[in-house]
This record gives structure tokens, C-alpha cells and sequence, in this order.
């Protein structure tokens, strides 16, 4: 006879089969009921973050790998890798584009503050070999670079080298220059005589505010912030002559001499990030124009057909040109000090330096050297208070080193020799 309670009759069995299946259940149940509190929080998070932030790349809180594997081999879709970039001290560069002739622009948009300007430009492009910051003139000589007070005519050597030297900026505490046999750009603070390279390669600068423009001996027209004095390339003319022309708030203006002997005239807006480069200015064969801009006005120089030039003036989207002169040789850039304006005769052995009063017309020789060869390499620079005159008489001629007073006309000037200033 069976034992009922000691003996197992398969009831305990079924028993434990039930409360197993029942845990399960509510296992799962509670499994589900969490996976649908994460599914519902997800949702609330992401259209949370969709109302607050449209753009947010939700990608970023995948890991790259798993986000990758389920892009291509899930859904489908193909990735490329992003080439990584180096910063280096050379110019950063951008390859041009071609935009619209510039006919026109707004004239606030050349509200320049000479007292920002380095130098003038006619002065630099006829080499930049002097310079003021209104309280001292400042001009490079065989022997280095020397300092005038112009209220006293005192003077002092400030720099000394036997190298050639150009580009002479004043801005600030600092002188800029370009050394020419080592193609630098050097930076100088006053008071100091130890100048120290900001730049290679260079053949020509110009400060302007804040800002370096400059051409490399490669013909780059490059420009940097003085404040980190890394370069960035505006435009690279390849074997082709570039000169800066002048600049505006906004642009850059530029002159190439393409393979065909002509001038084009380019210009490039500095914040355009793809350095789209668009003519401001018909092309032109006759390269003694030597186009210069200052304060939205172009300066050049026209033939006459009498062997002269004509000196002229045209305001930047205007058709309309005005002479103010006919009679210069052409030998040096037009130079623009406020409302004057300065350029070199040549007349019967002599060459004179002209000033023009551009409202009134009004002219006079500010100096007048004799003597000279029509093929002479006399060059003239305007400095506040004095004009200088420096070159040769001829190609194998004599050294003239010459400069005089605005106030006291073209008979009574000083001569530089052997480091000293004589009347």
C-alpha cells in the first residue's frame, strides 16, 4: 500500500513546474515594463534635444567603430576618411577662383586713416627709402638707417648695415624693412638696433593698421596680422611680375604682368575665403603708367605724344579721368599727401620735383637738380615736412642724396656724404 504523504506522486512536480513558470512571467514582465521606460525616455530625450538643439549630430554619443559598422554594413552607406591638416609657418594658401569685374564699390569703403599707413604707397613702390611717424623722418642710406628730427634737423644713425635695404613702414613702436640681399622682412622697435625676421623670401611691404601686405621674390602677394604674424597667400602670379597697387578696408588691389606683356589689374576680397580674384580695371600694354591707389583715388601717368606724360586722377568707379599735370617723365610713382600731389619733370639736362595743389591747380618746383642724363635714375620721396631726391645723375653717373624743406623751396637743401647731413 502506498505511503499518500511520504511518497511523491507527481503533484510536488507539477507545483514546482508552475511557480517556475509563473517567476518567468513576471521576470519578463518586469524585463518588458523596463524596456519600455528606456524606450520612452529615449523618445522624451530625443525630441527634447530635436526642440532645443535642430542641428545636434546624435552620431557623436555612438563609438566611431560601432556608429561605422552600423552605417555601412547595416544600413548600407559609405564613409571617407577626412585628410588631417599641419600648421606650418608657411603661407596658408587658397587656390583662386574668378568673380565679376569690380566696377564699383561703396566709397566708405575707402575711409583709410593715414595715420594707420606704414608709408605711402607712391613712396614705397619708388623703393621705400623714407619714412615719418610725424614726429621723426626716418631714411636708409649705404651705411644703415638714419633718424632727422625735423624741427631741429638733429640726426642719428639708428641701424647700421652695408646691406641694401627698401620698404621702410613705420606703424607704432616698430620700423619694418626688407633687407634685399637676404630677402627678410625685419621688424625693428624703436630705441632698439637689433632687428629681428618676421618673414622670408621678401622683396616688398606695406603696413597698413594691423596688417602686413607683402610679395615674396617668387611674386606670392601675401598678408598677416601683426599681432601673430602668420601669413596667409592672397594670390601667386607663377613667373609673372605682381606689384601691389593699394588696398582698401575691405580688398586688396594688385597688378600682374601676364605672358603677353600686359598689365592686368586683380582684385581680391581679404575675408573671401576662396580668394575669388575679379578685374578692377580694363588690361593695358604701356607699363609706364605705374598705377598707384591711395584713399579710393588711382594716380598714373598717360603719354601725351610730346615725349611727356600726363598726370592724372580717377576716383575709383568713375569714368571720368582728370589731368592735373603734362609734363612728367614718368620716372618715379605719383606720391599723394592729402590734398597735394608730387611727380618728377625732366626738362633739358634737369630734373625737378613738382608739387601740385590738387584743388587749386597751383604748382612749384620743390627741387631742382641739374646735370642729369635723360636716362637717369633719380628717385624722389615725400616726407611730411621734407622731400628727398636719391639716385644717379645717370646709369654710371653721380650719387645724389638730397633733401629740402617744404618751406624754404627748391634753392636751399641739405646733401648727405659720408653719414652727415651739410647744407
Amino acid at each position: 500500500m502506498k505511503n499518500d504523504y511520504f511518497e511523491n506522486d507527481g503533484a510536488d512536480t507539477k507545483r514546482k513546474k508552475r511557480k517556475k513558470k509563473k517567476k518567468e512571467r513576471k521576470a519578463l514582465k518586469g524585463f518588458l515594463v523596463f524596456i519600455s521606460m528606456v524606450v520612452v525616455g529615449l523618445t522624451v530625450f530625443v525630441i527634447t534635444v530635436k526642440l532645443l538643439a535642430p542641428d545636434f549630430d546624435f552620431s557623436t554619443l555612438v563609438p566611431k567603430k560601432a556608429y561605422t559598422f552600423v552605417d555601412e554594413k547595416i544600413m548600407g552607406h559609405t564613409t571617407t576618411t577626412e585628410p588631417t591638416t599641419t600648421t606650418t609657418t608657411e603661407p596658408t594658401t587658397a587656390e583662386p577662383t574668378t568673380a565679376k569685374r569690380i566696377d564699383y564699390l561703396e566709397f566708405d569703403e575707402f575711409e583709410m586713416n593715414t595715420e594707420r599707413q606704414g608709408n605711402a604707397m607712391g613712396n614705397l613702390m619708388n623703393g621705400g627709402q623714407v619714412a615719418t611717424d610725424y614726429s621723426y623722418i626716418y631714411h636708409i642710406t649705404t651705411t644703415g638707417i638714419y633718424r632727422i628730427n625735423p624741427e631741429t634737423e638733429d640726426y642719428a644713425r639708428i641701424y647700421e648695415t652695408k646691406d641694401k635695404l627698401s620698404s621702410l613702414n613705420l606703424r607704432g613702436d616698430f620700423l619694418y624693412f626688407v633687407n634685399e640681399k637676404s630677402h627678410e622682412l625685419l621688424k625693428m622697435e624703436k630705441g632698439s638696433s637689433e632687428p629681428s625676421r618676421i618673414a622670408k623670401d621678401v622683396r616688398f611691404a606695406y603696413v597698413y593698421d594691423n596688417k602686413i601686405f607683402y610679395v615674396t621674390t617668387g611674386n606670392t602677394l601675401c598678408v598677416m596680422a601683426i599681432k601673430d604674424m602668420k601669413p596667409s597667400q592672397i594670390y601667386s602670379s607663377a613667373d609673372n611680375e605682381l606689384r601691389l597697387v593699394g588696398i582698401s578696408l575691405k580688398r586688396v588691389f594688385f597688378a600682374v604682368t601676364n605672358g603677353l606683356g600686359k598689365i592686368d589689374y586683380l582684385t581680391v576680397e581679404l575675408d573671401d575665403e576662396e580668394r575669388a580674384v575679379a578685374p578692377f580695371r580694363d588690361s593695358e600694354e604701356n607699363s609706364d603708367s605705374k598705377l598707384v591707389m591711395e584713399n579710393g583715388f588711382m594716380y598714373y601717368y598717360t603719354p601725351n605724344g610730346s615725349g611727356t606724360y600726363n598726370v592724372c586722377r580717377q576716383k575709383f568707379g568713375s569714368e571720368q579721368v582728370v589731368t592735373l599735370a603734362e609734363d612728367s617723365d614718368a620716372s618715379s610713382y605719383i606720391e599723394v599727401d592729402s590734398n597735394r600731389l608730387f611727380y618728377p619733370e625732366y626738362k633739358d639736362g634737369s630734373y625737378m620735383l613738382t608739387e601740385v595743389n590738387m584743388n587749386s591747380g597751383d604748382s612749384r618746383y620743390l627741387m631742382t637738380i641739374k646735370d642729369v642724363d635723360s636716362q637717369h635714375q633719380l628717385k624722389y620721396y615725400h616726407s611730411y615736412q621734407y622731400d628727398f631726391v636719391i639716385g644717379k645723375t645717370a646709369a654710371d653717373g653721380k650719387d645724389i642724396y638730397r633733401a629740402g624743406c617744404v618751406f624754404t623751396g627748391s634753392t636751399h637743401y641739405m646733401k648727405f656724404n659720408k653719414g652727415n647731413w651739410s647744407y
